[in-house]
C-alpha cells in the first residue's frame, strides 16, 4: 500500500509540474499574408487560441506586394473599424491594437508575441486598400 500511494504522489506531482509548463507555453499562431488573382486575405492556422502569451508566426507569401499584419481588439467582428477614406487604411490611434508586425516585403516573415485576455480580435493588413480588400482574419481568445 506505501508503494502504491508512494507512486500516487510521483504521478500526481509530475501532473501538475507538467500543467504548469504547459500553461507557460505560448499558443503559436501561423498566418499568412497572401494576395493572388485580385483578391487578398490572411489565412491562419487556428481562429481560437487559449488566453495568454499568443506568438504570431507570419509570413508573406505575395510575389509582389508589401503586406503587414496589426492584432486589434474589436467587441463584435461585424462592427466598423474606423476608417480614413482619404489614406484608405484604418485609423490605427482610434483602435485597440496590439503590435503589429509591419510592412513584410514579398517572401519576408515575422514574428510577434502578445499577452492576449479573452475575447475577440482582428488580424489586419493596414497598408493603403488592403483592409477593404478583405484583408484580415477572426480570432477568437477563450479562457
Amino acid at each position: 500500500m506505501k508503494l502504491l500511494t508512494k507512486v500516487t504522489l510521483v504521478a500526481i506531482s509530475i501532473s501538475a509540474v507538467s500543467a504548469q509548463a504547459f500553461a507557460s507555453v505560448p499558443e503559436v499562431v501561423n498566418a499568412k499574408l497572401w494576395d493572388h488573382g485580385g483578391q487578398m486575405g490572411i489565412s491562419t492556422d487556428v481562429s481560437t487560441v487559449r488566453a495568454g502569451k499568443i506568438d504570431f508566426e507570419v509570413v508573406n507569401d505575395s510575389k509582389a506586394l508589401v503586406h503587414e499584419m496589426l492584432v486589434v481588439k474589436v467587441n463584435s467582428y461585424d462592427d466598423a473599424l474606423p476608417y480614413d477614406n482619404k489614406d484608405a487604411k484604418i485609423i490605427e490611434d482610434e483602435t485597440v491594437d496590439f503590435g503589429e508586425v509591419s510592412e513584410l516585403e514579398p517572401g519576408q516573415s515575422g514574428n510577434l508575441t502578445v499577452n492576449l485576455k479573452p475575447g475577440k480580435y482582428m488580424l489586419i493588413c493596414n497598408m493603403p486598400g488592403h483592409y477593404k480588400s478583405l484583408m484580415y482574419s477572426d480570432l477568437l481568445v477563450t479562457k
